[in-house]
């Protein structure tokens, strides 16, 4: 593979600000709770459904978009989501009934799906292996901008301007981005034996290894996909009477500690040559901050600040997973490996938000009931991280 240069940096980064892009859109519903169950006439219940569309759309796309950005390229694809986003950003805004609400988050949802695997299929495409887990990191330093995004000025466009505008600029700067994605993106040829491509997914899909890195994965992110991408604003508004904007600016450095955190132990993993202790520290890390956030007495504000900051660092410690499942992958089924692997993650972020909008209504707000699964996911994630392979950061799979 041929070193990186300023067109390949030119090729992820559009790519990644696809990315950015469609993550304003994961998390922008936590912010307008409020306005959307005003507009809606809905319960917490129905606007977690509401959020999760997303999540299970994402989701459920994974694998075949994984094996489309294989076999097509990602110029095309990437160019034609962001289109679709826009639309649905459009039509979202002017809804004016739930069910069509629905159709729209899944239809952005199911858009999104394309950028993470196509920013990192370009990744693993233009950029040397031993630099992956780094650009893994990157990627999802744009993502959480993206999050961060979403959360306080978000917030602010919101409350100045309403949540049907907010969502009309959205869908006019995706119109924008979609043609930047058309004139810098290329692809390298895809794979043009068929046959031999899917008799090496089927290998993967029968390996244990990647079902114990997906579910590892998918249980590290659902705390963050519940609390800090849908109730984290709503749980410090209510436990520390704060502001909106306030409370979002809170719940963002979750996201600021992602971005801090991914490029970072990305880069030290890739130096080290090891992906699971870091892995460990962080699941343990991680436990510990939201654990103190969810169930300690009322925490003076440095110290919240501090607690999410470190939640969302050490849970950026779970892109190493997108890491060992590459290391274990041939290069032209790579976006498919790594979409079966996202698509785990998303389920349980789809899940937990749902679980978790439930047990909220049911427990008239019970923060400490309602999350009590977040807990649960650290538990059943150090079970499975007992039986993960390391792979020292070595490609182990030959073409």
């Amino acid at each position: 593979m041929q070193q990186a240069n300023l067109s390949s940096w030119l090729i992820w980064l559009a790519a990644g600000i696809f990315y950015l892009f469609e993550f304003i859109h994961r998390v922008i519903i936590s912010v307008m709770i409020p306005e959307l169950m005003g507009s809606f006439d809905v319960s917490l219940a129905r606007l977690g459904s509401l959020s999760a569309c997303y999540f299970y759309a994402y989701a459920l796309a994974q694998i075949p978009v994984g094996w489309l950005i294989d076999r097509y390229g990602s110029r095309y694809l990437l160019t034609a989501a962001c289109l679709t986003i826009s639309a649905g950003s459009l039509v979202f805004a002017n809804a004016n009934h739930m069910l069509l609400a629905d159709m729209c988050r899944i239809l952005i949802g199911f858009s999104s799906a394309f950028a993470f695997v196509g920013c990192l299929k370009l990744g693993a495409t233009w950029f040397p292996n031993h630099k992956f887990g780094f650009i893994v990191g990157l990627t999802n330093l744009l993502g959480v901008t993206g999050a961060i995004i979403g959360g306080k000025p978000a917030a602010y466009a919101v409350d100045a301007y309403g949540w049907r505008q907010t969502m009309l600029l959205s869908a006019i700067i995706g119109a924008v981005l979609a043609f930047i994605l058309w004139v810098i993106i290329k692809d390298k040829a895809p794979a043009k034996n068929i046959h031999k491509t899917n008799s090496k997914i089927l290998s993967v899909i029968k390996c244990k290894q990647t079902w114990l890195v997906a579910v590892f994965g998918g249980l590290m992110v659902a705390p963050i996909t519940t609390y800090s991408e849908l109730w984290g604003v709503s749980f410090l508004v209510n436990n520390y009477e704060l502001s909106r904007p306030a409370a979002a600016q809170i719940a963002t450095l979750t996201f600021i500690g992602i971005a801090i955190g991914g490029p970072t132990i990305g880069w030290l993993s890739d130096y080290l040559r090891l992906r699971k202790i870091p892995m460990f520290i962080g699941a343990i890390g991680a436990f510990c901050s939201i654990g103190a956030i969810l169930f300690a007495p009322l925490l003076p504000l440095w110290l919240l600040y501090l607690l999410h900051l470190t939640f969302g660092f050490f849970t950026s410690s779970m892109l190493l997973c997108y890491s060992l499942i590459s290391e274990a992958t041939p290069t032209s089924i790579r976006a498919t490996t790594i979409a079966l692997t996202n698509s785990i993650v998303m389920l349980f972020g789809a899940l937990l938000q749902t679980i978790s909008g439930i047990l909220l209504d049911y427990s008239h707000l019970d923060y400490n009931l309602s999350f009590a699964p977040l807990i649960g996911c650290y538990l059943l994630a150090l079970i499975c991280f007992y039986f993960i392979h390391e792979t020292n950061c070595c490609y182990t799979n030959k073409e």
